[in-house]
């Protein structure tokens, strides 16, 4: 189908013209979103991203103007600033998501886990908070009360003894 012909069609609303614009243009869609996103996170919304596109396009076919220049570098706007939107709106998203809230599951423990030797690398503060923390289950909250500290020393210390226990790669595995 000619381009012109494609571009009539649209703007008279004729749903297989949208099916041609899919079949025709689809593969350049693509390029143009991949070509704008830096990352694979972001590259697994591609499909989403298009669709948007082709809802743009089916909208607005009448903003087309042959004289401002071609229907491929028109569409390849209307893909990039979809893209970037689409970007932004993921960035919200994950500036919304406060990790402190996310619950992520622990593997099953089988046996009893030796806490003594297992924070035996950490300062005696840090074994306290810990096994405060980790043993009995305690809020950081009423760690701080417990000991005498701060909360944001609780947090230090539980930042600190992960990080310890990371490198050392005994943590793996038993906490979050």
């Amino acid at each position: 189908m000619e381009e012109a012909e494609l571009i009539t069609r649209l703007r008279a609303q004729d749903e297989a013209a949208l099916t041609e614009l899919v079949v025709s243009y689809g593969g350049f869609i693509n390029q143009v979103i991949l070509h704008n996103l830096p990352n694979d996170f972001q590259r697994d919304f591609t499909e989403d991203i298009a669709n948007r596109c082709f809802y743009q396009v089916w909208m607005h076919i009448g903003q087309y103007d042959a004289d401002k220049g071609t229907f491929k570098n028109w569409l390849s706007a209307i893909v990039k600033h979809q893209t970037i939107d689409y970007q932004r709106g993921l960035k919200a998203t994950t500036k919304a998501i406060s990790l402190d809230k996310v619950i992520v599951p622990t593997p099953p423990v089988t046996e009893e886990l030796d806490y003594d030797k297992l924070f035996a690398s950490l300062s005696k503060t840090e074994q306290q908070v810990f096994m405060l923390f980790y043993r009995e289950d305690y809020l950081p909250e009423e760690i701080a009360k417990k000991m005498r500290m701060r909360r944001l020393t609780v947090y230090k210390h539980l930042s600190r003894g992960r990080k310890k226990l990371q490198e050392e790669g005994v943590f793996h595995g038993y906490f979050n």
